[in-house]
């Protein structure tokens, strides 16, 4: 039965931090020399030579190899399944058993279809993982007179647990429906996968509430679209900025006054109805609100997030994980509904994130 070590590829392995890919070659007494290619290659071909030391070598860094720098997208299945009915379902519906061997196809044969080539138990026996393979794009080599076209592949993990119904898949977010898809027509269609929204319906500061961390980056658009300001209108918003900027220094009510009656003159007593921060904000296609720290409680962003339509962000928070507390970085997608970590994540931290966020 394959296991996760066994279902890693030479891509797992490139996805590691450079440190750990140098560890790994120390641990092995190979040379550390070389990019982050170069000590890949030489790790998995190592390894593949040395099958007696495969399983044990990867399994010191299972935990970091199907995390890292990852997207996470989750469905809900409406029927639970156990993890022997969700294996037998796979096995029934499969070419080969992808839990005793894997099979890559040749480049040729991979499509943008997502493929399933791999799958093992998880770290416990209520959850299992399925590696997924599909097209992604070309490269193109310039070769004297021509132009070589080179496939391109890209790697999905789907992670599932019996106890919780969810399917997480790890990869890009943009390929997630079309692999659920795939899952579902792999489990007979005895189930429906529903992709879990709840989190991506509020404000981007509830995940950081209920991760315990800090809102410090968001991307928006003007929650209220207007039609185009003719000239005098957006001379009229302007002079009343200019104007608040000089009462600052000058403590003169009168001009401040004087332009705010031109600008309800301008836009008519019915647009001026329309709260002023959201005429500042009209014609812009996207608003960028970040900081170092926490941004909630910054007077800018009070005042101009009740305006604005998010459409994603970052988060700061920190996990403990053996004693040692690290801080991790995640942006969130509101319409891919998926959060990516740019800090190489672990399976903890990415149990953390589910358990916090989707449950």
């Amino acid at each position: 039965m394959n296991t996760l070590p066994q279902i890693t590829l030479i891509q797992d392995i490139m996805s590691l931090p450079k440190v750990i890919l140098e560890e790994i070659c120390t641990d092995l007494d190979l040379d550390v020399a070389g990019y982050k290619g170069e000590l890949a290659n030489r790790i998995f071909e190592y390894l593949q030579q040395n099958r007696d030391i495969h399983e044990e070598v990867l399994q010191k860094y299972s935990s970091k190899i199907f995390a890292g720098k990852t997207s996470l997208s989750w469905f809900r299945l409406n029927n639970t399944l156990s993890i022997g009915s969700f294996k037998e379902l796979i096995k029934e519906n499969h070419l080969f058993d992808p839990f005793e061997n894997i099979n890559v196809p040749s480049i040729m044969e991979i499509t943008t279809d997502p493929i399933l080539i791999g799958a093992a138990e998880g770290f416990s026996s209520s959850e299992l993982f399925l590696r997924m393979i599909y097209k992604s794009g070309i490269f193109q080599e310039v070769f004297g007179t021509e132009i070589r076209t080179i496939p391109k592949t890209s790697l999905a993990t789907v992670y599932y647990n019996e106890k919780t119904g969810i399917l997480e898949i790890r990869g890009d977010s943009r390929k997630a429906e079309s692999i659920a898809k795939e899952i579902a027509r792999l489990l007979n269609q005895q189930i429906n996968l529903e992709f879990i929204e709840s989190p991506f319906n509020h404000r981007i500061g509830h995940i950081a509430d209920d991760l315990k961390g800090e809102l410090i980056d968001t991307t928006s658009k003007p929650e209220i679209i207007l039609e185009e300001f003719d000239e005098d209108q957006i001379r009229a918003v302007a002079n009343v900025l200019t104007a608040l900027d000089e009462y600052f220094d000058t403590n003169d009510t009168e001009q401040l006054a004087n332009q705010l009656e031109q600008a309800n003159s301008a836009f008519g007593d019915q647009e001026i109805s329309i709260p002023f921060s959201a005429l500042i904000l009209a014609g812009m296609d996207k608003v960028g609100l970040g900081g170092e720290r926490e941004i909630r409680g910054l007077p800018l962003f009070d005042y101009l997030n009740p305006n604005l339509q998010e459409q994603g962000g970052f988060i700061r928070f920190s996990f403990i994980e053996d004693g040692v507390e690290k801080s991790y970085t995640v942006r969130v997608g509101i319409k891919s509904r998926s959060i990516y970590f740019t800090t190489p994540a672990t399976e903890k931290v990415i149990a953390y994130v589910r358990e916090n966020v989707i449950m």
